[in-house]
């Protein structure tokens, strides 16, 4: 059955990111990239796909740019998952995300601890972490940019030095101190954990950036993405 995972999650994960906050795991996680795209800047008609194997299962991703498409449909993301063994693909999701001017890029990141992979989707403006989850059987969006504040526009994200992950805000030129999230696997709940790194004096610090000079439509599409069970 259809449904936007964004708009069912987000309430899920905001409920979540305020118990999940103030655990703060004893020992240091082991996320590895094992990919970038770069800003994939496709034609019409064109495509990126790429096939991920790993020890809990196999999975590939199809990003294409659709010609003759309504703009907040341009771009259309089908993810399959296939379990250890071989066997047949199953699409667990398909979906489509806005035209963006600067196109999408996207990470994937594997949690050597655990064998699971999961991919960023960078939108330049927003970002989103997706995993598939072995014993739900369906695709999660386990974080989304959105629900953490930053008074900067750029968000990305990176493997840290202890094996984390780690979500930054940048400035456009990059002058600003980032805004920064420590980013956990938390095998208890089965979901990410995050610490706040910044200093505790914001939330009335104004905005000096100029963001004429990236796109805020990923901002402000009410779904960036949309899957299927």
């Amino acid at each position: 059955m259809r449904k936007h995972l964004l708009g069912l999650l987000l309430t899920v994960f905001v409920a979540a990111s305020v118990l999940l906050g103030a655990a703060i795991p004893a020992e240091a996680g082991n996320f590895v990239q094992v990919a970038d795209t770069g800003v994939l800047q496709l034609k019409s008609n064109e495509k990126w796909e790429k096939e991920y194997r790993t020890k809990m299962g196999d999975v590939k991703i199809r990003f294409r740019n659709l010609a003759n498409s309504k703009e907040s449909k341009r771009y259309h993301l089908i993810i399959w998952w296939r379990n250890p063994g071989g066997g047949k693909y199953e699409r667990v999701a398909d979906g489509y995300s806005p035209k963006n001017n600067f196109g999408y890029a996207f990470k994937v990141f594997r949690d050597n601890k655990t064998g699971r992979v999961y991919f960023a989707m960078d939108a330049h403006g927003r970002i989103v972490l997706y995993g598939y989850d072995t014993f739900a059987k369906k695709l999660e969006m386990y974080v989304d940019s959105v629900n953490y504040w930053s008074p900067l526009p750029l968000p990305s994200m990176l493997v840290r030095p202890d094996g984390d992950l780690e979500l930054r805000f940048d400035s456009v030129n990059r002058r600003a101190d980032p805004t920064r999230y420590r980013l956990f696997w938390d095998l208890g709940r089965n979901w990410f954990g995050y610490q706040d790194l910044n200093v505790p004096v914001y939330h009335n610090v104004p905005a000096s950036y100029d963001d004429s000079v990236y796109d805020t439509s990923v901002l402000n599409a009410t779904t960036i993405y949309e899957g299927v069970d």
